[in-house]
């Protein structure tokens, strides 16, 4: 139990710190998504799926109440920091088809009630440089992009680290 407390609270600190950077550092804002929503895959590896919704709960919560600005903590709500939850409950099924068009529904969706939110309610003008066709189909290649690194960043965390800190 209390190996399970530590590993979820050093990862709750690690996300914020990360999510804190993303607010801060503009040029390196997808790097610090896509960091903090590894945090949630690293202890759904370890604890399970239980742990890794408290986190994404936790992360969610605090970083709304601590760093203030919610506009740079909207993409971590709805894409980083949940599909790694997501994407457990999708590869169960084990048919890549509906796995795939699984994950590409989660996306859209998760952009475009992000695209809703800053246009809606925080009044955020967007201006599209691009046709929305071509914005759409690049949104779908990023997302099978991002979904392929997640896995080997998985995998290799597994294969590699894991196995010299575990002492199970």
């Amino acid at each position: 139990m209390g190996r399970k407390v530590a590993l979820g609270g050093i990862l709750t600190a690690i996300n914020i710190i990360l999510l804190y950077l993303a607010s801060y550092m503009p040029s390196m804002k997808l790097t610090m998504y896509f960091l903090s929503g590894l945090m949630p895959g690293l202890i759904l590896v370890e604890m399970g799926a239980r742990q890794a919704w408290l986190l994404y709960s936790a992360v969610s919560l605090m970083s709304l109440l601590i760093l203030g600005n919610p506009i740079n903590i909207i993409p971590y709500i709805f894409i980083f920091g949940l599909f790694p939850l997501v994407k457990y409950y999708i590869e169960k099924t084990r048919i890549i088809y509906i796995e795939i068009v699984l994950k590409l529904l989660f996306f859209n969706i998760a952009f475009l009630s992000i695209y809703f939110i800053w246009t809606r309610l925080f009044l955020v003008g967007v201006i599209l440089p691009i046709p929305i066709i071509w914005l759409i189909l690049g949104l779908q290649i990023v997302s099978v992009l991002y979904d392929y690194i997640f896995t080997r960043m998985i995998f290799y965390y597994c294969d590699r680290i894991r196995i010299f800190w575990r002492k199970d």
